[in-house]
């Protein structure tokens, strides 16, 4: 049986946390379709093109990763439009399994046939949020340890511009 599951996030930027996820599902399911958020409540920094892009970018030799994507909808309603029937979620902290249950109750009330599958973060990489990361940025911190190349360009570029404005 093929299984193809789903990753959402807002990916604002895609940082080492991440791949951590998208790399390790890659182990354990057939297809992996990544869904990016355009939450605009987040007020990300990068928009929902550039974050598709650099996602590709960054994931571009994991060969089961099926499509990457971008949705404004419910999660549960596009998993069932792009026929996955697992999410993938990351787990960094008990506050973070606490909110993910009750998530994952609601997606299953939803849309029946979809299972939540967490995966908890690595310990190296547990602490990394993109919330994080941007407001170590802002301050001129060194955010190179947490984000692969790509992110950690187009960041420090997306933040030069900013302020120029």
């Amino acid at each position: 049986m093929n299984k193809t599951a789903i990753y959402p996030g807002t990916f604002d930027p895609i940082t080492y946390g991440h791949l951590d996820i998208i790399i390790r599902a890659t182990k354990i399911f057939d297809s992996i379709i990544i869904a990016i958020s355009d939450n605009f409540k987040k007020k990300p920094i990068f928009n929902l093109k550039e974050r598709i892009e650099l996602t590709r970018t960054v994931t571009i030799h994991l060969k089961n990763i099926k499509k990457i994507l971008g949705f404004n909808d419910l999660l549960a309603n596009l998993a069932k439009k792009e026929k996955a029937n697992i999410l993938i979620r990351g787990v960094r902290t008990i506050f973070d399994f606490d909110y993910e249950i009750k998530l994952a109750a609601i997606n299953k009330q939803i849309y029946p046939d979809l299972d939540s599958v967490f995966l908890l973060s690595s310990k190296d990489v547990s602490f990394i949020s993109s919330s994080f990361v941007k407001e170590i940025a802002r301050y001129k911190g060194d955010i190179k340890p947490y984000l692969p190349k790509e992110a950690h360009s187009a960041l420090l570029k997306k933040l030069h511009n900013n302020f120029l404005k």
